[in-house]
């Protein structure tokens, strides 16, 4: 298994942790009823809850991209430096990007997300590289 493969099933574990916190929230902030029915009647979400499902919608715009990439990288068997740095970028990235848009953060938020996609582009360039 190539590293960014390896870093594929980093990110989708992450995906998973980050889905399953937001997820947990809204019974332990709406109470248990609500959060575990059917929640038929629509309440509003608390600046935590709200916090928690932004960056998940991120990470699921992000993995679009990603998992692409690095199927891509795999079946072209384009495994270098680049696409290792890009995809090891990527993942940590995500992997901080969370916590510190949770805990309110703002500019160091902004720069963990820019790392992610310059993680991304590098991956890209490498398999542009490999294709010419």
């Amino acid at each position: 298994m190539t590293f960014a493969l390896m870093m594929l099933v980093a990110a989708a574990v992450l995906t998973f942790f980050m889905v399953g916190f937001q997820g947990l929230l809204t019974p332990l902030i709406q109470g248990f009823g609500w959060g575990l029915g059917s929640r038929d009647d629509p309440r509003d979400v608390s600046a935590l809850q709200g916090r928690a499902a932004r960056p998940v919608r991120n990470q699921l715009e992000a993995m679009t991209v990603f998992v692409p990439l690095v199927v891509a990288a795999h079946l072209a068997g384009v495994s270098t430096p680049l696409t290792v740095w890009g995809a090891g970028l990527f993942v940590a990235a995500r992997a901080i990007y969370w916590p510190i848009y949770w805990a309110g953060i703002p500019v160091v938020r902004t720069i963990a997300w820019a790392a992610g996609g310059a993680g991304l582009i590098m991956i890209a360039i490498d398999l542009v590289g490999a294709a010419l």
